[in-house]
Order: structure tokens, then sequence, then C-alpha cells
């Protein structure tokens, strides 16, 4: 408590006089010469996946035509996730302001189209997938195969006028390139003649320490991954990504999940890795990665940001015995929204202190659980700062969304080193945006005040994910068996009551209670307990069941999911045996556990996925402290 009142106490803001740092980098002391001495810092490749390696580099030397700017148009975009999605149906999302719609024909190969028909332009999400795996417009039938081509034509008057109009190139939907990669729809970012030369030269932002893996389970190198994620978001992707590699705010922002906003908050600088390429983005590590990856003194583990455009966010934690590499991606659907996957995968070492480690606790819980349970609990982390993120860059953008980058820079005040990041990702933005948004206004949305929009999970998610909507219909079809059992045991504990009650009165006139309550049998209690029980059970059920619709969060007051997580103690360090029991399932006996090197070494035996992604920042730390301690002669640690 009295921490807590140390933190929350009133400061008075004092007033400043504005530097020429201030002036030259907008409302931050980050000096420009600082941001200067870190487009030279640093490794250019490190994190960059193999197959774009020969693209960063001919950017970097100036051999590409194209270096020094960002064409968001030419680029691979995921849209859907392939377990989550009704195959049998056709389904709408957009990307760049432009609609589309995602459908998978006969032979399981699945195409992207612009969501209107070649013949009058009727939305092609609301047809259907025919049995001849062609997909049919809904308005006129007219029928197309996974290239887009006109497979059928119902309306021409025989069959030579059918092949002469399915000749013409504009009778075939506006296709686009695409392709599947783990376990993803990719859609590539504009259409026409040269879109699928262009694409094919141009790998995607693939992971691949978990390539290959297209649910959940093992990976290479001796991992292991969860289930994706996904989820539209009422907030742009520039809020997106300021938000996502912003570590200062998680332990503020998602208290009680992955720590405390009274006792976490702690400073760091950000190291630059990578220096900043328009093709390649940027990476920083923390000195020291303070919580919630890391307890505050106790610093065993190192942990980077890389952000690689149009779509990429890698947060890579690594211990001695254990890495997590959580893998974001965010889409610009439309103006003031964004589409959200996200997929972890453990590469395990050997040793087990690393299981009492916050970090390490915290992402194991979601390895082994469930799709559905991983997305019902999602909106529990993603709903805590929605409203903050939401109503943030409306009031930045004060309805002028494409000046964004610049408004940010002149309207917001950063002090310290903890907000760098976010500062070079706007310095990004700044050069290569804003995002070309097609067909559409590219004006910010208002803020949206009615929260119980927001908080949709239904709208956001449900609709579109077969895991969810599964678990929605056995929750509901277990909550009506709870209500009708625990009705059933109601009417039966109202009959021995009135054949109790009837006992007692024909035993001796008029009966009191204590007189029906004396003459019940023995088993009524427990048909009382039974009914209340039941009942309790479908109300816990309802409860549940809502979150697939809606999940409401305000900051201002406790909420149960969150106390109750918070209880179990994952965002602390600590023993837990339910982490001992998961991490043996997944990484324990002698075919999985003590692989060598597992957490991410750069010895040449090891898988090439690992190689460039230690930094130097958590070994300068603890000889920095070695050196301090021998110094005073106390034992190195």
């Amino acid at each position: 408590a009295a921490a807590t009142a140390r933190r929350v106490v009133a400061r008075p803001r004092a007033s400043a006089t504005a530097t020429s740092s201030d002036s030259a980098t907008g409302g931050t002391t980050i000096s420009a010469e600082e941001l200067d001495r870190d487009a030279t810092a640093g490794n250019p490749l490190i994190g960059i996946t193999p197959d774009r390696v020969p693209m960063v580099k001919a950017a970097a030397d100036g051999s590409s035509p194209t270096a020094g700017s960002f064409n968001w148009t030419k680029q691979w975009y995921p849209v859907a996730v392939i377990d989550l999605i009704d195959a049998t149906k056709p389904h709408p999302t957009q990307l760049l302001g432009v609609d589309l719609v995602v459908w998978r024909d006969g032979d399981g190969r699945w195409s992207a189209f612009e969501d209107k028909c070649p013949h009058r332009l009727a939305p092609l999400s609301e047809g259907r997938v025919e049995d001849d795996g062609t997909l049919l417009c809904a308005y006129h039938a007219w029928r197309f195969d996974a290239d887009g081509k006109c497979a059928d034509m119902p309306q021409a008057s025989s069959r030579e006028e059918e092949e002469r109009v399915k000749s013409n190139p504009r009778s075939c939907a506006f296709a686009r390139p695409t392709m599947e990669a783990q376990g993803l729809v990719w859609a590539w970012g504009e259409g026409g003649k040269e879109a699928e030369i262009e694409a094919r030269m141009t790998p995607p932002l693939l992971v691949p320490e978990i390539e290959g893996v297209g649910k959940n389970g093992e990976a290479p190198g001796g991992a292991y991954r969860n289930h994706w994620q996904v989820r539209d978001m009422p907030y742009g992707w520039a809020a997106f990504f300021e938000n996502a590699i912003d570590p200062a705010h998680a332990v503020v922002s998602h208290h009680t999940l992955v720590g405390s906003r009274y006792d976490d908050p702690a400073g760091f600088k950000c190291v630059v890795e990578r220096p900043m390429t328009a093709e390649a983005g940027f990476r920083c590590a923390l000195d020291p990665a303070v919580p919630p990856f890391n307890t505050i003194g106790k610093y065993d583990a190192e942990t980077s940001y890389d952000f690689q455009p149009p779509c990429l966010l890698k947060i890579d934690w690594r211990h001695e015995q254990a890495r997590f590499l959580t893998s974001h991606y965010c889409v610009p659907t439309r103006p003031g929204w964004c589409r959200h996957f996200v997929a972890t995968v453990c590469q395990r070492g050997e040793g087990e202190s690393v299981r009492q480690h916050r970090w390490f606790k915290l992402n194991l819980f979601t390895l082994t659980s469930p799709a559905w349970m991983t997305h019902v609990l999602g909106p529990t982390f993603l709903h805590q700062d929605m409203v903050l993120l939401h109503q943030q860059e409306k009031i930045i953008a004060n309805g002028d969304g494409q000046a964004l980058a610049e408004k940010w820079k002149d309207q917001v005040f950063i002090p310290t080193g903890a907000d760098k990041m976010t500062v070079m990702f706007y310095q990004w933005f700044g050069k290569h945006g804003p995002v070309p948004w097609e067909g559409q206004n590219a004006e910010m949305p208002p803020i949206e005040r009615d929260h119980s929009k927001l908080f949709d999970t239904w709208e956001m998610h449900t609709k579109y994910c077969t895991h969810c909507q599964g678990a929605l219909r056995n929750t509901e079809i277990l909550k009506n068996v709870a209500l009708v059992a625990g009705g059933a045991k109601a009417v039966w504990f109202a009959c021995l009551c009135a054949f109790a009650a009837s006992a007692a009165g024909a035993a001796g006139g008029d009966a009191s209670v204590v007189d029906v309550f004396g003459n019940l049998p023995s088993s009524a209690g427990g048909e009382l307990f039974s009914a209340l029980s039941l009942f309790g059970t479908a109300y816990g059920l309802h409860g549940f069941a809502g979150m697939f619709r809606s999940y409401p969060f305000s900051h201002a007051e406790e909420d149960i999911v969150m106390e109750g997580t918070a209880k179990i103690g994952l965002a602390n360090d600590g023993p837990s045996p339910y982490i001992d029991f998961v991490d043996d399932s997944l990484f324990g006996g002698a075919d999985k556990r003590g692989k060598p090197h597992a957490g991410g070494c750069e010895c040449s035996g090891c898988s090439p996925h690992f190689q460039g992604i230690r930094s130097g920042v958590l070994a300068a730390r603890k000889e920095k402290q070695a050196k301090k301690e021998a110094e005073a002669g106390a034992p190195a640690r």
C-alpha cells in the first residue's frame, strides 16, 4: 500500500524551455544526433530471414532501383487464418481500403479476389462455393475458378456466345496473387498484369521458427507453437505499432495480467541492433529488459523488438534455458481499423530454473490451451488498452489521419529514452507513410463513444472463427442442460416439500414449516443443493458464453477475470506446479529435453533460424556487473 501511495502522489508540472533537441525531433529530448548515430549502429542483417537478405542487401548498397523507398502495395499481407475459417464459404476481408473475398476451391487452393463480380459489381462474398469448387456470384450465378476466370455464364444464349464472352478478360474476377504459408492465407497488395510476377519475386515476411506449422504443435529447432489468434481492432495500423513497440506501457495498461502498474514501471535504454531502413525497418534491444520480461533487479533474460514493414513485429525474449518469440502481424484494413494476427513459439534448452521466470510462465500458459480458450481470453489483454488507442490516434489526427506522423511528432512530449522505439517508428512512418488507402475516404473516423461497439468480440472475431463458434454452441448447450437439470431438481424438491406438507397436515391439522421440514426425506437437502449448483453452473456458463460476444473493460473498475488471473501468480517469479506439468508435457522426456542450444545459440551446428538473434546487451551488462563486484571485493554472480 505504501508503494502504491508513493506512486499516485500528484506532482506539480513544471514548465521548461524547449531545447534544440526538442525542436529537432518534435516534443522529445532524444536528440537528432543520437538518432543519426543509430542510423549506422548494429548489424543491418540481424533478424532478417535468409530469403529476404538479398533484397535488403541490394537496397543497402544502392543496387536496387527502389532503394530507400517503400511501396505499400507491392507487399504480401496475411488476410486469414486457414484453421479458423469455414472452407466451404467465401469470407469478406479488407486490405488497404479494398474489399476482398477469400475462398478455397475444390482442389484445396485458397484465392483472394476483390470483392466485386465483374458483371455488375455485386459482392462475391455474399455468394457461395459450389460443389465443383467454383465461386458463384449470388446475383446472376456467374461462376469463377481459382484464377478468377469465368467458368460459367448461364445467361448466354448459346455455347458459342458463352465461350466468346468468357474469353474476354473483362469477364474475369479481379484476382490478387495469393499464397499459403505458416497456416495463413496471404494476399498481394495490388492486382494487375504485373502483380503476379512482382509477387513471386518478393518473399513474404515469414518467421522461419514457426514455418511448417499449420495449427499448433511442434515447430523447427525443437520448438512448440500455440494457435494463431486473429482479431479486428478499432484503431489504425500506426496506433497498433506505436503501442506494440512500446515496452513501457505493458505493466501499466495490462495491470494484473503481466505485472503491476504500481511496482513494475522502470527506466531502460533502447540499443539499436539493426539500423533503420525503408525496406527492413529496425531492431532494438532493451537495456535492461525491464518488467514484464524480468523482475526488477534480476535481469537474467534479454529482449529485442524487431519491426519489419509493412506488417511484422517480433518480440524476441531469450534466456539461457529458453526462448519465446512472439510474432505480431498487423494489416491495415481501412482507416481507423486493422487486423491483428499473433502466435508465439517456444524453444527450450536444458535447465529448470527458467520455470519460475515470470515471462516464461505467462507465455507457456498459452501453448497448451485449445484455440477457443486462447481466443476467448484474448480480449482480457487486448481490451485493456483498446479504448486508449482508439481515442488517442483520433485526438492526435484531429480528422486528418494521413498527416498522423507529422501531427504526432508536433504534439507529443517524450522526456525519456524509454519511448525511443516509438520515436523511431514514427520517424520511419513519417518518411514512408501514410498508408495509401484505395477507393474510399482516407479521413480518420470519429471517436466511438459507445463502448459496446468497441468491445464487440462477436463482430471482431467470433463470427469468422469456427473454433469459437463451436465452443459457444457447446457452452450454450451445456448451459441449457444445466438449466433443465436444475429445473428438474427444483421441481422434484418442490414435490418433496409438497409431500412432506401433506404428510404433516394429515398427522395433526395445521402444519408449521418446522413440521414440513421434519417430514422431508434425507435426500431433500441433496436435491436442493444439486438444483442450486446446477443453476449456478448455468449462470457461470451464461457469463462465459457472453465473452464470445462482448467483453467490456474499464481501468476505473476492478475486473474479476483480471484479478483471478493475477491470483494464479503467472505475472511474478516463483514456482508453479501447473507450469512444471506443462513444461514436462511439451519439452520433458528423453526425446525432447536437453536439445543443445535450443535457446538460440549462434554456433555453426545450430539451426540457421537462430543465427543473429543474440544481442550483446545482456552479456555486456553481466560483464559490467562482474567487474563492479570484483572491484568491490564481492564474489561475481
